[in-house]
């Protein structure tokens, strides 16, 4: 490869040539120069590059220009690109069952890399293992020390900066569920830490400990949906008090922890909206009292608020809450959504339509810390490369204000069109869905509901879903075809469609066959039923293999159990079908009831598809695990 370059490192000498290669660019001469303004210039003279960025890491997205903006016989140009952001990261949850693999974690670094992200952030609750607490993190697929260094020294050695994100308050369910005496003497409530106690303050500190090996000294220390702070355990022991004061003191302790191995702290923001405000969110009247106030003031220089928001699509609601923020503090930070979190299917064009107004209202607030976060709710049952789009989108409002350049720039980077990977989304654009709303997520609960009691039979335009779904199965085999190292990813989608396509009909056509007294129709019913069963062993086949090629084996369990309990549910239908049509039983009780909407939070619009993303609930009206 004749690529020379000079003005950088040697390994990231090495990386560009990797990534040359990658892009299909050669033959060309790079002298890279370090400056201080936050922009991006690149010029062009026949075959010599001279490049100006602030940090060498961004080296890598001028590759991705130089490949993407290079026409034919074209020998001078330049290009552009101002910095709204200094700080610019990808949050990947692996809290959620879904824990990436280290491999898994360099690909997307490199993906990463080149779009232009500055740093690379793993969500861990529990998934990284401490000495001397064997239940953290036990037979979840934690990440061991020695693993987290690697994808530390890979991330750095492509430029971008490692920040662990862990949780010193709530969201520790994994580790508090388990009934061992010394882990419940630190449970308050729920999955909430016991506040001021003695063994609490020791794990915590065990956890920096741990992540004090790295080699970063930025962290993001959790704090967020603590809602009930205070009210259990500690309710006990010390009576009722302000939960405000309970939160704000216990975080000086954690600062001070962490202040001793360090690190600088950045928190999620909620939490202090939640307890200062009647309304318990971003928009309610704050209510501080001196006290309060006075340990606001004194924090506030100690940790960056991060202000989360993944659902407004108007700019002055962004505004509003940056109104609010302000008052706490000016040392703040932005996270946005690329939605991964509501099943098997992501929601792209959600991500992108949320993106804009988010992106101008972080500018005219003057942020220069952004976040972009990829959740995993409910099973992380969604690829981490199935938001490429959302991650590239986010990246060219960062460096271009725009999306003018960004369906050249996708196609050049993951050999596939930007309409064509769009159609990753399919399973949740179905005719049902008609206004732009978030966390619509048919791709779950058509999936996952029972074909006897269809808890969404009124959220379903079935002639029309069936059509598109079964469309939408055809063209996502033949992106398929030609989707090279994506292709598992859209052969996961089109299973996916397939199978709810044809379930959708089963359940249709049983529903009215029996009102009718139709037992030929109901008895070769029974042969699609058969044909179901069949898609569901090859999509669950499919699904695998894409879980395994992208995450640890630790949370496959959870699939499988959710999956066989489908098989099942879809085998006793088959037999009680069976059973009716052969006279051994009188009427098909479940078939008796009158359905009724799953919810009414569409109810006064035209909107039939909803929002639902609790397995346990869409599942099944019985017990699942509430007593």
């Amino acid at each position: 490869m004749s690529i020379k370059i000079e003005g950088v490192s040697l390994p990231t000498e090495e990386n560009v040539k990797r990534i040359c290669q990658k892009l299909g660019i050669d033959g060309f001469k790079i002298q890279v120069e370090i400056v201080k303004k936050q922009e991006i210039l690149i010029l062009r003279n026949y075959d010599d590059y001279k490049i100006c960025l602030p940090r060498e890491g961004l080296i890598y997205r001028c590759l991705l220009l130089i490949s993407s903006r290079n026409e034919k016989n074209q020998v001078e140009f330049e290009i552009l690109e101002s910095i709204t952001f200094e700080q610019f990261g990808f949050m990947a949850d692996v809290s959620r069952n879904a824990v990436l693999t280290v491999s898994s974690c360099k690909n997307l670094i490199d993906y990463l890399a080149c779009m232009g992200y500055t740093s690379f952030q793993l969500y861990m609750e529990d998934t990284y293992t401490i000495d001397s607490e064997p239940y953290f993190g036990y037979l979840r697929g934690a990440y061991t020390l020695n693993e987290l260094l690697e994808v530390e020294r890979y991330a750095n050695m492509m430029g971008i900066d490692f920040i662990p994100c862990i949780q010193t308050l709530a969201h520790l369910s994994h580790f508090l569920k388990w009934d061992i005496k010394e882990i419940q003497k630190m449970k308050d409530i729920d999955d909430i830490l016991l506040v001021g106690d003695s063994e609490t303050y020791c794990l915590i500190d065990k956890m920096f400990s741990t992540l004090s090996h790295l080699k970063t000294r930025e962290i993001n220390i959790g704090m967020d949906e603590a809602h009930l702070i205070g009210l259990g355990k500690y309710l006990n022991q010390h009576g009722y008090q302000n939960r405000s004061l309970v939160m704000l003191r216990h975080l000086e302790k954690v600062l001070d922890i962490a202040s001793s191995y360090g690190f600088n702290c950045r928190m999620w923001s909620d939490m202090f909206f939640q307890l200062l405000s009647h309304q318990k969110n971003y928009d309610g009247e704050l209510d501080i009292t001196e006290d309060v106030q006075d340990i606001i003031t004194s924090l506030k220089k100690r940790v960056k608020l991060i202000y989360w928001d993944y659902y407004q699509t108007n700019e002055q609601e962004y505004d509003k809450k940056w109104d609010k923020h302000h008052l706490l503090s000016s040392n703040l930070g932005f996270a946005g959504g690329a939605w991964k979190w509501i099943g098997f299917t992501p929601d792209n064009k959600f991500s992108l339509d949320i993106a804009s107004p988010a992106y101008q209202s972080c500018k005219k607030n003057k942020i220069k810390d952004v976040l972009i976060t990829g959740w995993g709710d409910n099973g992380g049952e969604t690829s981490i490369f199935s938001i490429l789009p959302s991650l590239l989108a986010w990246s060219e409002l960062n460096y271009n204000g725009s999306f003018f350049y960004l369906k050249k720039n996708f196609e050049c980077l993951f050999s596939l069109t930007f309409d064509e990977f769009m159609m990753i989304d399919s399973a949740n654009y179905i005719p049902s869905r008609t206004e732009k709303r978030c966390g619509i997520n048919p791709n779950r609960y058509l999936f996952y509901q029972d074909m006897l009691y269809p808890l969404f039979d009124k959220h379903t335009s079935y002639k029309e879903d069936i059509s598109s779904l079964k469309k939408a199965s055809n063209i996502l085999w033949e992106i398929s075809e030609k989707a090279t190292d994506w292709q598992y990813l859209f052969k996961v989608q089109a299973h996916l469609c397939r199978f709810l396509s044809l379930k959708l009909s089963i359940i249709n056509d049983l529903r009215n066959y029996y009102r009718n007294s139709e037992k030929k129709q109901l008895k070769k019913l029974l042969l699609d039923i058969e044909q179901l069963e069949i898609y569901l062993d090859e999509f669950h086949r499919v699904y695998s293999e894409q879980w395994i090629k992208e995450n640890k084996i630790f949370g496959l369990d959870a699939i499988d159990l959710r999956f066989g309990g489908l098989n099942y549910r879809i085998k006793r239908a088959k037999n009680r079908i069976s059973e009716y049509c052969e006279g051994k039983i009188f009427s098909i009780n479940e078939l008796e009831v009158t359905l009724l909407p799953f919810n009414d939070l569409f109810k006064e619009s035209s909107q039939i598809a909803t929002s639902a993303n609790q397995w346990h609930y869409i599942v099944s009206p019985s017990s699942i695990h509430i007593i």
